[in-house]
């Protein structure tokens, strides 16, 4: 399609795309604006796990989301990597679930732990998935259904009026639309800093450290069952804790993964990062390799080929933001995924673009939730 837009997406992330592709599905004029390339953060640095469970806001958008990727992944030809069924992730600690493991029934489960683990469950919904690929076949189906996907195009400013947005300001000019939807990750306030609204989404920093191909195969994924405890236990530093050097250090849960070849992911850790360059490094890095070599203390001989660092874009209450900016007609948000954006992202923007269509949005997901209320005079 050529010509004026209905809908401009800033972000070419997972949920970005995703939420392109579905407008272009149904007929919207859609131009993407990215000024990186696809999947160039997050989207395709993370993990690569489709995995719950799921909080009861985002289980249908989650179930909905395997049902996406799996005709994506048919569609495309398997042009990316992911698996049909479940591969299963061990969730490693001590826990209340009702398929808990002692550890001689872990050992059965995964012969390859170290003797340090002594108990989990069996967590039956984790497929593998190759986030990069997964969302450059998106993006090729996005195009085809006619949306204009433009990368190494940055947004500089909302075109607004008092309380209604009517396009952006980019690196190729100016772009008119009817609606802008900001599905930019952590530097989503940013793009709207402009208006009266703070958007809630932080950049938290991640670190995974990839090895070269093991001579051994783990039976599934490993996961300290801490890894959700640690992301909600995450602040954000204030200035006065920057300035006396009280920052907390990375926090670390063990996650190990192996690909086709043999390679093992190792992760992961977090820290509230106001800095697009990366930082903490070796703290972080040697954390994540001591707490992998515990959990599985065959990789400590593996050769590292890769490490590597995104933010994630962390709402204050775990939830994506998903709707209408308030007070300003013509802005959505589609952020604050955390570390699920891969495994909820697909979901999210069809998600997205059928609230645009139909002005239908979850109160639970909408950014007003997070509106400060009217000062009563």
């Amino acid at each position: 399609m050529t010509g004026r837009p209905d809908v401009i997406v800033v972000g070419g992330g997972v949920i970005g795309v995703a939420t392109a592709w579905a407008l272009a599905r149904a007929g919207v004029r859609v131009d993407l604006l990215e000024r990186d390339g696809l999947a160039a953060h997050a989207s395709g640095r993370n993990q690569g796990l489709v995995i719950g469970p799921h909080p009861p806001e985002m289980a249908a958008i989650a179930t909905r989301g395997i049902e996406l990727y799996e005709e994506l992944h048919e569609r495309s030809g398997h042009a990316f990597f992911f698996d049909r069924m479940s591969h299963g992730c061990l969730m490693v600690g001590e826990g209340d679930h009702s398929e808990h493991l002692a550890r001689a029934d872990l050992a059965a489960v995964e012969p390859l732990l170290g003797p340090s683990i002594t108990s989990g469950w069996l967590n039956h919904d984790a497929r593998r998935i190759d986030p990069a690929a997964a969302v450059v076949a998106l993006a090729e189906e996005a195009r085809a259904a006619g949306a204009n996907i433009r990368t190494g195009v940055g947004v500089r400013e909302l075109l607004r009026t008092a309380d209604h947005v009517t396009g952006v300001l980019s690196d190729d000019g100016r772009i008119e639309a009817g609606v802008v939807i900001v599905a930019a990750g952590p530097w989503s306030w940013r793009v709207c800093r402009s208006t009266d609204f703070d958007v809630p989404v932080r950049g938290v920093r991640g670190w995974l450290v990839v090895t070269r191909p093991a001579p051994f195969r783990l039976r599934h994924a490993l996961e300290d069952n801490t890894w959700g405890a640690t992301q909600k236990g995450l602040g954000t530093p204030t200035v006065g804790e920057l300035a006396s050097g009280t920052v907390d250090p990375p926090a670390v849960a063990g996650l190990i993964q192996q690909d086709g070849a043999g390679r093992l992911l190792l992760g992961a850790s977090l820290q509230t990062s106001a800095t697009d360059d990366p930082e903490h490094q070796d703290e972080a890095v040697t954390a994540v390799c001591r707490r992998a070599a515990e959990l599985v203390p065959a990789v400590a001989s593996l050769p590292i080929v890769e490490i590597r660092s995104c933010r994630r874009p962390m709402s204050d209450d775990g939830l994506p933001l998903h709707g209408p900016v308030p007070g300003m007609e013509g802005l959505i948000l589609a952020t604050g995924h955390g570390s699920q954006g891969i495994t909820w992202g697909i979901g999210s923007g069809e998600a997205v673009a059928a609230g645009v269509l139909g002005d239908r949005w979850d109160p639970a997901l909408a950014p007003a939730r997070f509106a400060e209320p009217a000062i009563v005079q």
